[in-house]
């Protein structure tokens, strides 16, 4: 969880792919912005509940599928 002062900053790895994860707070909503090493575009994406479990979605949309493969290994690295 993100906090009132600073944005918890942390790394992953997908595939060999370094990725820096910067969380913020929003109105009580976590979203994430990735950095990725690769020089693609950055990304932010953010979870939501719903019937069917936690799912992750991009900000905008259209980057859905990295949003999902990203925000599994978040889920992850915050478990821990």
């Amino acid at each position: 969880m993100g906090n009132l002062f600073e944005n918890s900053k942390f790394e992953i790895e997908v595939n060999g792919l370094k990725v820096v994860v910067i969380e913020h707070t929003l109105k009580d909503q976590q979203i994430f912005r990735l950095v990725f090493d690769d020089n693609r575009a950055p990304l932010v994406i953010t979870s939501a509940r719903t019937w069917e479990g936690e799912v992750w979605t991009s900000i905008p949309q259209g980057r859905q599928k990295e949003a999902e493969l990203f925000g599994k290994e978040i889920s992850e690295h915050l478990k821990t």
